[in-house]
């Protein structure tokens, strides 16, 4: 823009004003190079096409068959975090504070005299937008009183600034609306003693 303003000034190009023009413009062309190298180590790079869309391919894969209670399907690289409780009645609610989106709670009945409860927390990679996410968002806040599991989903806040530099052909509609949305697993796992009833209001499978 200064540039612009600059050379408005000027009605009559000469050779040497020319020369001064071209030297100012790859000056700055350098300075912004430097710039982005700089910035670069700062920076996370989307993945690429064939790396999200078998992401997703996985992703639906395993809740697919966590659906059919197939719970092998959960890996212990996933697993974030595993707390027990004990409740003193047959009764056990479940209250979820917040909007936890894209969350699962699975619960696995098992024959036990042990009055204890299991709850674990799974979570696949995380991207939106095609960016790996997961070192952003935080696990949820699972607590235990008078006979309530009470889970609570953290906010994270971040700022992203994002350079596309990519060209869109026609026909990628339905792989920019796959990529732009959240993809990731995040699983509440319950497992519980045959003497208890869980009273969630959904989300169970």
């Amino acid at each position: 823009i200064l540039l612009g303003v600059f050379m408005s000034k000027f009605r009559i190009w000469k050779p040497k004003r020319t020369f001064y023009f071209v030297l100012i413009y790859a000056l700055c062309g350098l300075i912004a190079f430097t710039y982005l190298l700089i910035a670069s180590k700062d920076m996370q790079q989307a993945e690429s096409k064939d790396v999200i869309l078998q992401q997703i391919a996985e992703n639906e894969a395993m809740t697919e068959r966590l659906q059919k209670r197939d719970f092998t399907a959960l890996k212990q690289e996933q697993l974030q975090f595993t707390k027990t409780f004990e409740p003193t009645a047959k009764d056990v609610k479940v209250n979820r504070d917040g909007e936890l989106h894209f969350m699962q709670t699975l619960i696995n009945w098992v024959d036990s005299s042990d009055d204890t409860i299991t709850v674990s927390y799974y979570e696949t990679p995380i991207y939106m937008k095609g960016v790996h996410m997961t070192p952003y968002v935080k696990a949820p806040d699972i607590t235990f009183e008078n006979n309530t599991i009470f889970i609570k989903d953290k906010e994270s806040r971040v700022t992203m600034k994002t350079i596309n530099m990519s060209l869109e052909m026609l026909g990628d509609e339905r792989w920019n609306d796959r990529t732009d949305r959240f993809i990731g697993n995040r699983i509440l796992y319950l497992n519980v003693p045959k003497q208890f009833n869980i009273i969630d209001s959904g989300g169970l499978y």
